[in-house]
């Protein structure tokens, strides 16, 4: 990565799908009763959305589908790092045609043994930072 003068730099929407492709982990964060709340999932990417799968009575699902959320993961290479948000609504997935194409996609799984639901964050904006960590 070339050394830059800014230490914070706004990344395309491009290149901030790519980062999302090379993560696993993410946080949902929605309202809990107005009040805020965040919920670490593994997801998936696929196009230009992001998918994970929950418990079908998950506190997740139950209180935050339909509704809008934000998303965001990170990640970290040497003194390079990086954060990419998402806005936009959150759904349950309820046709088998979806669920059974994101069950060919490659996701690291919390709980392979219980039920799940897929879900979708269907996202209106994107945006992605890089910063360099100081020595």
């Amino acid at each position: 990565m070339p050394e830059r003068s800014d230490p914070i730099t706004r990344v395309s929407d491009h290149e901030s799908w790519h980062l999302l492709t090379q993560a696993q982990i993410g946080r949902i964060a929605s309202a809990r009763d107005g009040e805020p709340d965040i919920f670490p999932v593994s997801f998936v990417t696929h196009d230009r959305a992001v998918y994970f799968r929950t418990a079908a009575d998950s506190r997740l699902r139950l209180e935050a589908d339909g509704k809008p959320v934000a998303f965001e993961c990170a990640g970290q290479s040497g003194t390079d790092a990086w954060s990419v948000v998402l806005l936009g609504a959150l759904r349950t997935l309820d046709r088998a045609h979806d669920q059974d194409l994101l069950d060919e996609l490659p996701i690291l799984d919390f709980a392979p043994d219980k039920p799940y639901v897929w879900m979708q964050v269907a996202p209106v904006s994107v945006r992605g930072r890089r910063f360099v960590i100081a020595d």
